[in-house]
């Protein structure tokens, strides 16, 4: 796991290596915590070239491993954030000798296949975590890629007059004299209605996030161009036509054995690997493969004095019945006053989910053993397991069929209500706007806002385009319940749950890797008939295989998010922190109305908390960043 930055210039623009060499210098400075390690460059005047790395070591430990790494030919160059986890098949494809490999490291076998077979083939290959940025001198073009899920980050910036930049982090980009850090307004606005900024937008205007699944390229005429190896969709279509026939029980001895080799496959490391343990139904299953394969790790979990987002008690007895060496953290008041500041500057964009908090901390917890840690994200998105997917699809098919014009008036009716200052109209209008939706996308981008449209904290125009392109309901061929855990994949997993995991991880120093998101973990879960998915409650699947081992009444409980109680701390010891950033005028939001908001919660309405809190991260972010 690593953090890198680069850029290709255009001639006009090169000021001769020292200068590249302290853009660089100052860029890898911003990502040094994603490799404290080891540091290194490669500035190659003649092709404008400059690339920084920061290594953190995960396999083969040597300096012979180290990055920037030129291919045997010498024509290909490669810097490579994340661990691929085939890459012992793919070494066949190159040689069956040992002793032709100078390394032992994965980014070798990177490098060497794209030298043989091209850039976009051998990406199509990888199975993993990653973003890549590689150079072929023959062509003098760059080549970006991004993996399949969105696990590992990768920006990039285009000026017509500079050249071409790209990093792991946003925040090397801002190191740049010249980089200019405008706010999109098209990001901000998503920001404020999801909490987070949805790929492949970035905070800043004419900066991007590259999509997963994503391979950019950029010729040497300053072209450039996208072009996708990996669609969700489309690959679970391919999946879903070669549907599972057999048995339910046969189903779930076939997820077993896909968890358990995705689990052992992700154990792959020269430095010591640990397990985050919540308790909860995910990270459960993947300490009890690693049981089935007698494979003991140390486990780690976080939680709360407050019982009501406690799930301590529940890590505590799987742990101990899978007799793991086991690690709890108690998060206190103070600590949490203490860290604030890391924990929400550890992100370069906005970003509102409050369980940052706790992760930050497991983290920072985990790293004083262990180097690398799994995790449990992807589950929710491939089981079923959130309660939205069944509520979300039964409330379109009530409503599917309600006449246009209905619809068109119910819309109108919601901005006059919603924006209201009385409580009652308010809340009609909420309920008026759920009435209003022509698509399932619409109903879902709804149900995931933080801030609706037609409360009127942001400008309509600067929301409509994102929500067009992400309104196609013609995948008439998927159900309701599917189709909604497929744009959980698409653009819940990868800009909110993967980021929240990626920074707050690589601030501390370790690496996460999520075994459920191993592709062929995926594609068979994919090609399960829906009732499999579905059947009798969320994550069916993944509880029966729990309930081999554990009593029901450790399983069949209802689901508990991984949430600070954030209520009593804004109220208490980030009073102050609070405060001062409402009253920070940052110049785009609406004082009066954000100063209403403030007085209501601070009067007891406990429902404008994550309102509250999607202010609070942006206003801070600008604050940090901009002022």
């Amino acid at each position: 796991m690593c953090g890198f930055s680069g850029m290709l210039l255009n001639e006009r623009s090169w000021e001769g290596k020292r200068v590249v060499h302290q853009y660089l210098e100052d860029m890898a400075r911003a990502v040094f915590h994603r490799g404290p390690d080891d540091h290194s460059k490669l500035i190659r005047e003649k092709d404008y070239l400059g690339v920084s790395f920061q290594r953190l070591s995960i396999l083969d430990l040597s300096r012979s491993a180290r990055q920037p790494m030129l291919s045997r030919c010498k024509e290909w160059m490669i810097v490579y954030n994340g661990e691929v986890y085939n890459f012992n098949d793919l070494k066949k494809n190159i040689s069956y000798k040992s002793d032709y490999w100078l390394t032992n490291s994965d980014t070798e076998v990177i490098l060497e296949n794209i030298s043989k077979f091209g850039f976009s083939k051998s990406i199509s290959m990888l199975n993993g975590m990653f973003a890549i940025a590689a150079y072929s001198f023959k062509t003098k073009t760059l080549w970006l890629a991004r993996d399949k899920f969105g696990e590992k980050p990768l920006y990039y910036w285009q000026d017509k007059k500079k050249g071409f930049f790209f990093s792991s982090e946003l925040k090397s980009l801002y190191r740049l004299p010249f980089y200019k850090k405008e706010i999109s307004g098209e990001a901000f606005t998503n920001y404020l209605r999801f909490g987070y900024v949805p790929d492949p937008l970035s905070i800043i205007e004419n900066t991007y996030k590259l999509m997963p699944g994503a391979i950019l390229k950029y010729s040497e005429n300053q072209e450039l161009k996208i072009s996708k190896y990996w669609d969700s969709v489309e690959e679970f279509k391919a999946s879903n036509e070669k549907k599972f026939t057999g048995s339910y029980k046969e189903a779930i001895e076939e997820v077993k054995e896909r968890i358990d080799y995705s689990c052992k496959n992700r154990l792959i490391s020269d430095v010591p690997v640990g397990a985050f343990l919540s308790g909860g139904i995910d990270s459960s299953n993947l300490v009890y493969s690693l049981s089935r394969q007698k494979i003991n790790i140390e486990t780690f979990s976080v939680g709360f004095h407050d019982k009501r987002t406690n799930e301590l008690g529940y890590a505590n007895q799987i742990a101990k019945d899978l007799v793991t060496r086991h690690n709890e953290i108690f998060i206190d008041e103070d600590e949490c006053i203490n860290e604030i500041y890391n924990i929400v500057e550890s992100y370069d964009e906005p970003f509102s989910d409050p369980s940052l908090i706790p992760t930050f901390l497991l983290s920072k917890h985990a790293r004083k053993k262990v180097t690398v840690a799994i995790s449990g994200d992807g589950a929710d998105e491939l089981f079923g397991g959130y309660p939205r997917y069944n509520k979300i699809s039964q409330y379109w098919d009530n409503i599917k069929g309600h006449p246009i014009f209905l619809k068109n008036l119910f819309y109108k009716l919601s901005f006059k209500s919603s924006s209201s200052r009385i409580r009652i109209l308010t809340s009609l209008g909420k309920k008026i706007r759920k009435l209003s939706h022509k698509n399932l996308a619409q109903l879902y981008n709804d149900e995931m806002s933080r801030w609706r449209p037609d409360e009127g904290l942001y400008k309509l125009s600067e929301i409509d385009s994102f929500e067009d392109e992400n309104s196609n309901d013609s995948n008439t061929r998927i159900s309701y319940f599917r189709s909604l855990m497929l744009k959980d994949i698409k653009t819940y997993l990868p800009s909110n749950l993967l980021v929240k995991i990626d920074r707050a991880s690589m601030a501390n120093s370790l690496e996460v890797r999520n075994p459920f998101l191993d592709e062929n973990l995926v594609k068979f879960v994919w090609s399960l008939p829906d009732k499999y998915i579905s059947q009798n409650n969320n994550k069916a699947i993944l509880k029966d295989i729990l309930l081999e081992k554990f009593p029901p009444q450790l399983i069949m409980r209802r689901k508990q998010g991984f949430e600070p109680p954030l209520e009593k701390w804004i109220r208490g010891p980030l009073k102050n922190w609070v405060s001062d950033l409402i009253n920070f005028d940052d110049g785009l939001l609406d004082k009066k109305k954000i100063d209403f908001l403030y007085e209501n919660f601070l009067r007891g309405e406990k429902k404008l908390t994550y309102k509250l809190w999607t202010i609070i991260m942006f206003k801070h972010w600008k604050l940090k960043n901009l002022s």
